[in-house]
């Protein structure tokens, strides 16, 4: 991946010169006006650098700081936050960009050398990913948030010699499967998306690291919806069960302890329809900067329902149905931890 930015922005570079900094706006209009259909197929790279490449180019030519890592950390930071472009995917363009310009500023001997490297994960933020890009990922802690692949990841949880990971934003918005009809995890569009497409967008030496793992999938305690038969997958999405394990282990599924809205409150209730303590605030995730509710695997009160975390971080035990489409994909997966 990083290979293939850096070649694509010095090709952009040597047919655009200038123009390849040009605000989004002025960059794409130029693109479309002037170049002909074989070099659109570029485009995606484009406007990636056209959106972060005004302030990148500006803000880098102007800096007045002498450590080239704070600069590139802002820059990054900025254009995953404000753009929401990924944030591996940034660095990569930001520190291209900044070769590209010959920025070469004096490194403060602050910046994180070698001989500091087996010190960071003690006292790394846990709110930034840990990465360093000579010395790999260093987060082997739960609660760490690391980079793998293109993506953030949080960590559930270690055992011996490997990591559970999830995604740590939504990553896409799609249906559990396209047909409103019975569906279990293992017959579902969504399983065989994450393990055919969406798995070869990694590189194969990542994929070596993403360890098969025999998946459970029980039936839904309340309604007796049947879960269906255990599968083998790389990349899956938790169940009911595991999300309120791995945020904060409350016990409130295995004990049943599910609410209802009453008189302006979330009170007990048999009948209620969600699970809702303390822990829900840790569970609510984005899609492009705003809250969006994500499947999980369990089937919800029918077979053409699914459970699913709803966008203020809640577990909706009756599920909604299978086929809508913005249901957020927040996947996870087993990797080797001695490789990471």
């Amino acid at each position: 991946m990083r290979d293939e930015i850096r070649a694509n922005l010095q090709n952009y570079q040597s047919l655009f010169g200038a123009d390849a900094f040009l605000a989004p706006a002025q960059f794409t209009k130029k693109l479309l006006a002037q170049y002909p259909d074989t070099v659109i197929e570029f485009a995606p790279m484009m406007i990636i650098v056209a959106i972060g490449g005004m302030d990148a180019y500006s803000r880098l030519v102007n800096s007045t700081s002498r450590n080239r890592a704070t600069d590139v950390d802002n820059l990054t930071r900025e254009m995953h936050k404000q753009y929401h472009v990924n944030r591996a995917t940034a660095r990569v363009v930001i520190e291209s960009i900044a070769e590209l310009l010959g920025y070469t500023p004096v490194i403060d001997s602050e910046e994180i050398s070698p001989s500091l490297v087996s010190g960071i994960g003690a006292n790394y933020s846990k709110s930034e990913p840990l990465r360093d890009s000579n010395f790999g990922l260093l987060a082997h802690a739960t609660g760490d948030i690391l980079i793998f692949g293109d993506y953030e990841w949080r960590v559930l949880d270690k055992q011996e010699d490997k990591l559970l990971l999830i995604s740590e934003h939504i990553l896409e918005q799609r249906a559990y499967h396209p047909c409103y009809s019975g569906t279990t995890w293992e017959n579902s569009a969504l399983r065989e998306y994450l393990n055919d497409e969406f798995l070869r967008q990694f590189t194969q030496e990542d994929i070596r690291k993403i360890i098969e793992t025999k998946i459970s999938n029980p039936d839904n305690l309340w309604y007796s919806t049947p879960g269906g038969n255990d599968t083998f997958d790389k990349i899956f999405v938790l169940s009911m069960e595991e999300v309120d394990r791995y945020f904060g282990d409350s016990e409130d599924y295995l004990n049943m302890r599910r609410k209802k809205y009453a008189k302006g409150e979330w009170v007990a209730e048999d009948k209620g329809w969600i699970l809702a303590n303390e822990y829900d605030n840790s569970r609510v995730a984005k899609h492009n900067g705003t809250n969006t509710f994500w499947w999980l695997r369990t089937p919800g009160y029918s077979d053409c329902t699914v459970a699913y975390v709803s966008t203020t971080g809640n577990i909706a035990v009756n599920g909604d149905r299978i086929c809508i489409f913005r249901g957020g994909m927040r996947p996870a997966l087993w990797v080797r931890a001695e490789v990471i």
